[in-house]
Order: structure tokens, then C-alpha cells, then sequence
């Protein structure tokens, strides 16, 4: 999880602030910009001494959010803070439209126009979002007496045959006695979706939808459920939006 700091010398701004880091964390605000929910700590830091007490510690800080404060202090507080960690990436909110080409000439990650907050800090969620490397993320399977680890991206669907759940992966099929249900609560964060009763697919791995089945890139193709069409249809909808938005 990503730390991201807040520094505010206004309570004020503080707060609405905070109310808008933690809405575009929930992944809701600024239309679709912030599409999915983002693993941030939100962590506030009362006052700038304690700010580069905490870099200097070597804490692990992603980001920062630095507000406030008058742009010369501003300027000198973040040059300091970069001598400690040249890593570490700083959002500048302004207030006046001058001061943006005042900060153009120090490298911040991003510049937030305190007047029009919302906006700015949604694209910079985005930039943040986009800069982060991928992470790789693993499911646990109970298969028979054995715990099985497999990477999500390997998965491209699960099938239930009767009593047997087969996870259909790129090189292996691997048998779980744990129900499909059970699957699909832990997988559909993922990216999952139930189009028929008997399969789980990862629409990561579906090239074409159509009213009647699912194209995987592997070529096979499932069928989907007559009652679930629509609600699949808007499933994929919205994991193709979130893919333009990476």
C-alpha cells in the first residue's frame, strides 16, 4: 500500500482536502477519472518540522500533498525535503493562478489549482495510478489436501462441473473443492464476471462479447446465460473503461 502524506497549513483546506483524498481513494469523484478503488494511506502531518523529520527517518512515503503555505515557504520547505529524498514525489496546490508558473521551474510530480481542487487532484490520482509499477497479484486455492497459489493474470475462467470446480489456467487445469461461489466473491475485485451458472471468466482474457458467448484470447468460446447477458454486457463495458484508463 502506498503512502501518500498531506500537508496543509490551512484546517480548512485540510479537511476538504481530505474528504476529497479519501473519495477519489473509494474510486468515486471527478466523473470516471478515479475508475477503481485506489490502496492509499492517507496519513496528515500537523507541521513541517515534523514533515522532514519523517522523510529524514527514511520513512516510506510515495507521495505528498503539500498546501497551504505561501509559495516562497512552499519552495524552500519542498528543496529541503528533496535534499533528504530526491525520490519523493510532491503534489503543489497553488492559489493563485501567478504561482503556477512560479512552481514551473521545480520539478513536482503535479501542480493543483486550489480553485479548481477537484479537477486537478483527480488527474493527479491519475498520474499516480499510472506511474505505479504493476503489482502481481496470486489467489490460494484448497485443492483436495494441498493449498495451490496461482497468479490471477494465469486465470482464464473457472468451471463448474457438478461437485468439481476446475480453474482453467494458461498451461494447466487445477481442480478446487472450494465452491464456485466462494471463487467468484474472492475474484470478481479482479476483473471477474458470472455469465453462466457453470463459468467465472476473467474478462482480461476476453476478446469479443456477443449476445450468446464470450471469445477468449486462447480462442474458446463460452456460453452466457440468456438472464445474465445484460449485466455481463456492463461488466465489460465498464473493465474496458478501466483499461483505457490505465
Amino acid at each position: 500500500m502506498a503512502v501518500l502524506g498531506l500537508y496543509c497549513g490551512d484546517d480548512l483546506l485540510a479537511q476538504e482536502m481530505e474528504e476529497m483524498v479519501t473519495a477519489l481513494c473509494m474510486g468515486v469523484g471527478y466523473g470516471r477519472k478515479a475508475a477503481r478503488e485506489a490502496d492509499y494511506e492517507l496519513r496528515r502531518i500537523p507541521s513541517l518540522s515534523e514533515l522532514e523529520e519523517e522523510v529524514m527517518a527514511g520513512d516510506e512515503m510515495f507521495y505528498l500533498i503539500l498546501a497551504g503555505e505561501k509559495p516562497e515557504k512552499a519552495f524552500a520547505a519542498t528543496e529541503r525535503l528533496w535534499e533528504e529524498s530526491p525520490s519523493l514525489s510532491i503534489i503543489l496546490v497553488v492559489s493563485e493562478a501567478e504561482d503556477v508558473f512560479s512552481a514551473l521551474s521545480y520539478p513536482f510530480f503535479h501542480l493543483v489549482r486550489r480553485y479548481a481542487l477537484e479537477q486537478d487532484l483527480g488527474a493527479a490520482f491519475q498520474k499516480m495510478e499510472r506511474s505505479r509499477p504493476p503489482v502481481t497479484r496470486w489467489h490460494t486455492f484448497l485443492c483436495r489436501n494441498e493449498l495451490v497459489r496461482v497468479r490471477q493474470k494465469d486465470i482464464l475462467y473457472l468451471e463448474s462441473d457438478r461437485h468439481e470446480i476446475r480453474i482453467h489456467c494458461r498451461e494447466e487445469i487445477i481442480c478446487t473443492t472450494e465452491p464456485l461461489s466462494r471463487c467468484e466473491e474472492r475474484l470478481k475485485a479482479g476483473g471477474f464476471a458470472r455469465i453462466h451458472k457453470s463459468f467465472l471468466v476473467s474478462l482480461y482474457h476476453v476478446n469479443r462479447m456477443d449476445r450468446d458467448s464470450v471469445t477468449l484470447d486462447n480462442g474458446e468460446k463460452l456460453y452466457i446465460s440468456r438472464y445474465r447477458y445484460p449485466e455481463v454486457k456492463l461488466q465489460f463495458e465498464g473493465y474496458i473503461r478501466h483499461l483505457d484508463f490505465l
